[in-house]
């Protein structure tokens, strides 16, 4: 999933969309992965995951401002007319 993460992005809308529909499904991971985290942790016995939320979040958060970089460039070929 991520390899394409480190390549210029592409020309096509719909290469384009297809990558969007991609990391939307990781964001979605994150997000699930940190409720089922907070829903372990245990206040009385000591259970705590921090780390592992927090880089959780960081994540999602990167995966959205790749989603952002995308939606934008999808903008711009519509606006030059391309498919």
């Amino acid at each position: 999933m991520e390899n394409f993460l480190l390549n210029p992005l592409p020309e096509k809308i719909s290469e384009l969309e297809e990558q969007i529909a991609l990391i939307e499904a990781e964001q979605k991971r994150c997000k699930d992965t940190i409720r089922e985290l907070m829903a372990r942790e245990d206040l009385e016995k000591g259970i705590f995951f921090p780390a592992e939320i927090h880089e959780l979040h960081q994540r999602k958060n990167m995966l959205e401002t790749h989603i952002q970089y995308r939606r934008v460039r999808v903008n711009r070929l519509r606006l030059r007319g391309a498919r």
